[in-house]
């Protein structure tokens, strides 16, 4: 039951602020809506009086042309016979009222005179409107039309005014075309849109407009002119203003009830809120105590926790109010003097360090918070460093009544420091007597520092020539595009070398980044050192390098020559044989020789001249051995699926003295008169080297004869080579030749030795 009544006293504030905004919010919005609904209904008829403005208005126009035509009617019936007198009164009519723009004269039926402002609507008809003109005309009506468009775009009121003849029997009919713009114009329309947006129309044709798109058509008031077919419609042009009041007072309604509710919300809390804090002010007053202990407590830990902090209290007599126990630990072992609470601090501490003491205590005392760093001389005799923080103790009026001392031993962090400026200077003194220029740059690319090194290098006279100015500025307009970039890239902790000349000398530098603790480039160190005479040796050697090469090029040059000249005497000599053995055993040498010759051929026409590639040594081989076997009249078919494949001269030389073995025992050996004789030659690379498969598809090795156990010139050469490549290899000879070999490659220069 009490928990329901604290629930229902808790919901009573809310519930009656609620009800105080509902009824404050619906009072507002009842009287905005009202104002609305008044204000809307004024504007509705200040709009229609405004369209029975308007209405007689072009009503009147109408009545002033309709007399003007009248008073003509008078004229033309007095001067009936009188055609210039006619004439005259017409041209008078038509220049005093801007508005005809053609007068027609209709005498019983027949169209006996038209009078036109424009010439191109001289002549119109319309039979059925003048009829009914000639029936008004005897009852002495006068008639006016709709509208009709007698010019395109133009559209025109006709009024027709029937006339007797002087013993007062109808007539005929004289009709006046009017422009419906100047009639509108003479009514004054234009003066109401400034107020208003209106429009004039029929049921078909729009005719006046200065409207927008976004107008509800509910706001417009309406009005007609019957003789003329047309309607009137206005809307006031603030007429949306009138609803935006509407929002603005229903807002202004929320915003006062949520006032007023919360007013009364508050208001109605107020004495449970006073019940509240009377409650809390006792719970307080009971937890002091308890409190004041816990505090108590948290105090003394607080003093104790720290391991390294040394913490004392002295009140205005430099007696100790409270110490914690680093401390009475470290005045034991200083002075080896037991301290307790009220004993005066100069007790203990030595003489020699009392007047120092006292003036920092001092200070404390007259307010201010400062530190101190004290050198102390121990039991040990060595030096020990202390950083002393001084604070006021100041009571609840602002007075001072004592000082708080905070002490850390920091003696490691002195000597850490000592060491390091000690390590600073023997640093600066290694960079200031290096052979090496070594400079500093800021983040800027600006000198901050340089060596002795470098101000001998610019021939300066002291290093603040240098200091302070722009490194790219400083090496030339031709590298500071370079510099500025290196110096970007060396600032995102990239280390950097250049070269640059100024002159006939020549420089290597390098950027190295220096970063502080947090990993951030501050500064960038630069090393430079004059490398001329490296550059003048490396100009030599390259001289020289192109010396060598351009002689061993021509050493494969000579020695291709010479293998040439033997091969021709060998030709030469052949010729003279008459011995069909000897020929071919002249054609076989002739071919090892032309193998060899082609290899220093294809050497010297390279740039590395060590190596050939075996695709185009082989297309080059294989047509020349092919050109002095084929006397025999066998028609022998190669094909060929060589790589690309830089190949050392030292193994170049074996695989074509080998594959010309091979090729010759083909043609001498494997083929009869079949004329579908195929020789394959197939080289690809493996992981070590050179893979190469030579088959043929002739009859292969007879009875008797072992390819593994040579016992000719021929196997005995294609086994050497084998060897001399270091070659493992697998061989067919079974109704065919078939052998499959690979070795490794090597990349030992053209005159090594294997």
């Amino acid at each position: 039951m009490n928990t329901k009544s604290k629930n229902l006293k808790k919901l009573g504030p809310i519930l009656s602020g609620f009800l105080i905004w509902i009824l404050v919010f619906s009072i507002g919005v009842f009287v905005a809506y009202t104002l609305y609904k008044i204000e809307i209904k004024g504007h509705q008829l200040e709009t229609q009086n405004t369209l029975i403005i308007i209405k007689d208005s072009v009503q009147r126009s109408i009545g002033e042309i309709n007399k003007a035509t009248d008073i003509y009617t008078s004229s033309i019936t007095e001067y009936e016979g009188d055609s210039d007198k006619k004439n005259s009164f017409t041209e008078h009519l038509l220049n005093t009222y801007e508005g005809i723009k053609l007068i027609r004269i209709d005498l019983e039926g027949e169209t006996k005179h038209i009078y036109s402002v424009a010439a191109d609507i001289e002549d119109f008809s319309n039979e059925q409107i003048f009829k009914t003109a000639l029936e008004l005309a005897k009852s002495d009506s006068i008639f006016v039309s709709g509208l009709y468009n007698f010019e395109g775009d133009t559209f025109s009121v006709l009024i027709c005014t029937p006339f007797q003849n002087k013993y007062n029997e109808p007539k005929g009919v004289i009709t006046a075309v009017i422009d419906l713009k100047i009639i509108l114009r003479n009514s004054n329309i234009t003066s109401f849109s400034k107020l208003y947006y209106l429009e004039i129309s029929d049921a078909q044709q729009l005719y006046y407009s200065n409207t927008i798109d976004d107008l509800n058509p509910k706001d417009f008031q309406e009005i007609t002119i019957a003789e003329l077919g047309l309607s009137i419609y206005a809307s006031k042009k603030n007429y949306e203003l009138v609803k935006e009041k509407l929002i603005i007072l229903c807002c202004l309604s929320f915003f006062l009830s949520s006032i007023f509710g919360y007013l009364s919300y508050f208001l109605f809390r107020k004495p449970q809120n006073l019940e509240k804090r009377l409650q809390e002010k006792s719970k307080e007053l009971l937890n002091s105590r308890e409190l004041f202990r816990i505090n108590s407590e948290l105090l003394s830990s607080v003093l104790e926790s720290p391991q390294n902090i040394v913490i004392f209290s002295l009140d205005r007599f430099y007696n100790y109010i409270a110490f914690n126990e680093n401390y009475r630990r470290l005045v034991g072992d200083l002075y080896g003097i037991p301290i307790r609470k009220g004993m005066n601090v100069f007790d203990v501490v030595p003489k020699k360090n009392r007047a120092l003491l006292m003036v920092n205590y001092n200070r404390a005392l007259n307010g201010e918070s400062f530190d101190f760093i004290q050198e102390i001389v121990g039991q040990d005799l060595k030096n020990h460093y202390w950083q002393n923080w001084f604070s006021p103790i100041k009571d609840n009026h602002n007075n001072i009544i004592g000082l708080t001392v905070f002490s850390i031993n920091i003696t490691k962090r002195i000597k850490a420091e000592t060491e390091l400026k000690r390590n600073e200077g023997r640093l600066r003194t290694l960079i200031s007597s290096s052979p090496y220029c070594i400079h500093e740059l800021d983040v800027k690319g600006r000198i901050v520092s340089i060596n002795k090194a470098e101000v001998e290098m610019f021939k300066l006279d002291s290093p603040d020539q240098l200091i302070g100015r722009y490194y790219p500025v400083l090496i030339g307009k031709n590298h500071s595009t370079m510099i500025d970039h290196l110096l970007n890239k060396t600032l995102t902790g990239e280390s950097t070398i250049f070269e640059f000349s100024t002159g006939e000398n020549h420089y290597q530098s390098q950027m190295i980044p220096l970063k502080n603790e947090d990993n951030i480039v501050v500064r960038i160190m630069g090393i430079t050192q004059d490398i001329t005479e490296r550059k003048k040796s490396e100009a030599f050697i390259e001289n020289s390098l192109k010396e060598k090469t351009t002689l061993l090029a021509e050493i494969h040059h000579r020695v291709k020559n010479n293998l040439a000249i033997v091969s021709g005497l060998l030709e030469l000599q052949k010729v003279e044989v008459d011995d069909n053995r000897l020929s071919a055993i002249f054609d076989q040498s002739i071919n090892r020789i032309i193998s060899i010759a082609m290899v220093h051929e294809l050497m010297y026409n390279t740039e590395d001249l060590s190596s050939v590639n075996v695709d185009t040594y082989l297309h080059k081989l294989v047509p020349a051995i092919s050109a002095t076997m084929q006397y025999r009249n066998q028609h022998v078919e190669f094909k060929l699926d060589v790589i690309h494949y830089k190949l050392n001269i030292n193994q170049a030389i074996p695989l074509g003295l080998l594959l010309n073995e091979l090729i010759t025992n083909s043609f001498k050996y494997a083929f009869n008169d079949n004329t579908n004789n195929i020789i394959s030659i197939k080289l690809e690379t493996f992981r070590k080297g050179l893979k190469v498969r030579y088959s043929d598809n002739g009859q292969g090795f007879p009875e008797g004869i072992n390819f593994k156990n040579p016992i000719n010139l021929g196997l005995n050469l294609i086994h050497a080579q084998l060897k001399q490549l270091d070659a493992e290899f697998t061989v067919d000879t079974d109704c065919k030749f078939n052998l499959e070999f690979e070795f490794a490659t090597t990349n030992r220069g053209s005159h090594s030795n294997f």
